[in-house]
């Protein structure tokens, strides 16, 4: 059941990543990063680490890690994502490994990791949040951690209408339910105005269930923010920021007593 969704959901991106080309080449050959202040305050240095960048999509958040000198795997469930990033990599020089796999049924090989990250827009296409806290929490080195900036699902669930004017356009509390529809501005670049595109199959995850499910799964919490972002909310003006846009989670894999050295 889960594969049937995650597969239908490659064959819809497959079809509009031609759409999705992130920044140009120049933008990294420039020395630009596309991760945000908060993103890399949470992560810390990662210079030397291995870093795993699930549901990478073109790249831009691989490279922007590795320009930092981390070592760099970017996984995809879309062959059409990974050969642009690919290309990208190969045209900025900026050297990382890529990777096509679902993020819930991941190579073997692909472990020991010192930070496993997602970003904005990668939680909602999981169907099951404990199937994929246990894949990461496995795949993390002891001390390592999961770094997770999304789209909050109060986003996801208000549209704006009008001044001061909002709408409820999903249930908050959806979960394991696919979105019945999903309102224009909340869809993927690509299929966003766009009558032909494809459709897919995406979920609302309370930041709760997500954090649950890292614990569940051995995790420690070791951060959570929420944050505003008016231009999230265009046309809500000044009330845009007493709402929530975006979170953070970090949680982290406790180092265990049995790898800690002896005392003296």
């Amino acid at each position: 059941m889960l594969q049937d969704i995650t597969e239908s959901n490659r064959a819809s991106w497959n079809q509009i990543h031609h759409a999705r080309p992130g920044e140009p080449v120049s933008f990294f050959t420039a020395g630009g990063s596309t991760l945000t202040a908060e993103e890399l305050a949470a992560a810390g240095d990662v210079r030397g680490r291995r870093v795993l960048h699930l549901a990478c999509s073109c790249g831009d958040e691989v490279l922007s890690w590795a320009q930092l000198g981390a070592s760099v795997t970017g996984v995809d469930i879309s062959e059409v994502a990974l050969a642009m990033a690919i290309e990208k990599s190969a045209a900025t020089g900026i050297p990382a490994d890529f990777v096509r796999a679902d993020m819930l049924a991941l190579p073997p090989s692909l472990t020991g990791f010192d930070l496993i990250y997602l970003s904005w827009g990668a939680v909602c296409w999981l169907p099951d949040l404990d199937v994929f806290a246990e894949s990461v929490a496995a795949r993390l080195s002891p001390g390592g951690s999961v770094l997770i900036a999304e789209h909050h699902p109060a986003w996801e669930t208000l549209a704006v209408r009008g001044p001061n004017q909002l709408e409820v356009i999903a249930d908050y509390f959806g979960r394991s339910t696919p979105l019945a529809a999903v309102d224009n501005a909340k869809r993927p670049t690509g299929a966003r105005d766009n009558p032909d595109a494809p459709a897919f199959k995406a979920f609302i995850w309370p930041p709760s269930d997500v954090i649950t499910a890292l614990l569940k799964a051995g995790l420690t919490l070791t951060s959570f923010q929420e944050a505003p972002d008016p231009d999230s909310y265009p046309g809500l003006d000044p009330a845009a920021s007493a709402l929530p846009a975006t979170y953070l989670i970090v949680a982290t894999r406790n180092v265990s007593h049995e790898t800690l050295p002896e005392s003296p």
